[in-house]
């Protein structure tokens, strides 16, 4: 298993580095998790794969972290919490939209 920091410190909208994910090491299981550390954070978290090698902004498409949901809205919220997912994907990434306050402190990804 490997841990990678997807994000750090972040107050404002913005779009994150792509991540080396499953797909890319070739591993067959396609289990990720990630830890969402936020500290009064007001904001909508995306996470957002691709099947690319050499992706361009069109490649990127929403991961569900919860139900339906291709997102995870954040009100004042203060803690960690923890999503698993699974999918072959090659990179992964987070975006962070409808920041108000707070921040996001960073995102950890275990494959």
């Amino acid at each position: 298993m490997k841990t990678y920091v997807m994000i750090t410190s972040t107050s404002a909208n913005t779009t994150g580095e792509k991540i080396q994910a499953d797909g890319y090491y070739g591993y067959a299981d396609g289990l990720h998790t990630i830890a969402i550390y936020n500290t009064g954070l007001t904001g909508r978290v995306h996470l957002q794969g691709t099947l690319a090698s050499t992706p361009v902004e069109t490649d990127w498409f929403d991961i569900n972290l919860q139900a339906n949901d291709s997102h995870v809205d954040y009100t004042t919220d203060t803690g960690v919490h923890g999503y698993t997912f699974q999918g072959n994907f090659v990179y992964l990434r987070i975006k962070l939209s409808n920041y108000s306050v707070g921040s996001l402190d960073k995102v950890l990804l275990k494959i």
